[in-house]
């Protein structure tokens, strides 16, 4: 790609988004600085979730410094941005809001997907954002899963230990989670911790 390629004018599609997302990771510096500049100087710019994936993945791992700030500021805003539609749909008791989970996850927002999972009045969104945690690979992830596994729904509480399973061989407090996950009242749960475990 070069800097002539790189799409740029107002109110960008999700192609587009995609594309300058994308472009952060060129191995050319100078189309990761132009595709830096054009994200962040748009005043709309739709980024669908191939995008999204990417600049976290230039937030955490980008070889440029400049590229890698731009990545995460875009990144927090994104984060503020679906909070706010998470809240306002709750608000509201709009089950639309399971969808803002996906857009966290892809986010990796742990410290919101966690308050999803510990707060939300329903079962199945809490379940979502349990298993988006699990996903996460993120020590953040470990504490609001511990907190899951008093949740009154059984479903949500097994998803809570598949999710801490992941991480059972190299991290003490998963571990810690599902041991204490052996004395639940649901057989369910305590075979999948036993399993976990072993």
């Amino acid at each position: 790609m070069t800097v002539v390629d790189l799409p740029v004018g107002h109110a960008l599609g999700e192609e587009a988004g995609n594309r300058l997302a994308h472009a952060l990771t060129d191995p050319d510096a100078g189309v990761r600085r132009a595709a830096a500049d054009a994200l962040i100087d748009e005043t709309e710019v739709l980024i669908g979730e191939e995008g999204v994936r990417a600049l976290v993945a230039v937030e955490s791992d980008g070889p440029d410094p400049y590229v890698r700030a731009v990545a995460a500021e875009l990144v927090r805003a994104m984060r503020a941005a679906a909070w706010e539609i998470y809240a306002r749909a709750l608000s509201r008791e709009d089950a639309a809001r399971a969808q803002t989970v996906r857009g966290l996850a892809a986010l990796r927002a742990a410290a919101e997907l966690g308050e999803v999972a510990l707060t939300d009045p329903d079962w199945r969104v809490r379940r979502r954002a349990v298993t988006a945690l699990g996903d996460l690979d993120s020590r953040e992830a470990i504490g609001p899963l511990t907190s899951v596994l008093e949740d009154e729904i059984v479903s949500v509480r097994r998803s809570a230990v598949r999710a801490l399973g992941t991480w059972a061989a190299d991290r003490h407090y998963a571990r810690t989670a599902l041991t204490a996950a052996l004395k639940d009242p649901d057989a369910g749960v305590r075979a999948e911790a036993r399993w976990a475990l072993a």
